[in-house]
């Protein structure tokens, strides 16, 4: 049994969800300030139903990894299909577990969930160094750095 499980956040995971995201900035040169993590939970928790996240934690509960997204849903419309898509707005995984296929893991689970609730296009902004684990999972190139997945629709 792999020691690291993937599964959706919930409003619970607040906290583990913002200690991530202050990680992830930490690394990106971004200096802390008080009062972040409770800033991030609040806001995260304001929005959670239009920003799925999945989380990769070991089996103690410890969180090392997350894929943020957001979800659009077009209003109906008399010209088009409504239809939704998802940006993906972050994917990390702290350093001391990456290249064990842990981001990977929680795009997948992230598109099988949106295909589940109909969406038909996912879209992200690629780094260079992670343009072939979005490949990986089926993203294409449209543009230098946007990538896209599109799924048929379904009947």
């Amino acid at each position: 049994m792999d020691p690291i499980q993937v599964r959706q956040a919930e409003r619970d995971d607040a906290l583990g969800v913002a200690a991530l995201v202050l990680a992830m900035d930490h690394e990106d040169g971004a200096d802390a300030r008080p009062g972040f993590l409770t800033e991030y939970a609040d806001a995260w928790l304001l929005d959670v139903d239009r920003r799925p996240t999945w989380l990769a934690e070991e089996s103690d509960g410890n969180p090392v990894g997350l894929v943020q997204t957001a979800m659009v849903r077009k209003l109906p419309s008399l010209r088009r299909p409504t239809t939704a898509w998802m940006h993906v707005a972050l994917v990390f995984v702290r350093p001391t577990h990456r290249g064990r296929g842990i981001a990977e893991r929680m795009l997948r689970d992230a598109v099988e969930w949106g295909v589940a609730q109909g969406v038909e296009r996912f879209q992200l902004n690629a780094e260079p160094k992670a343009r072939t684990l979005y490949e990986r999972v089926g993203f294409t190139a449209p543009g230098e750095r946007l990538m896209e997945l599109r799924v048929p629709p379904r009947p």
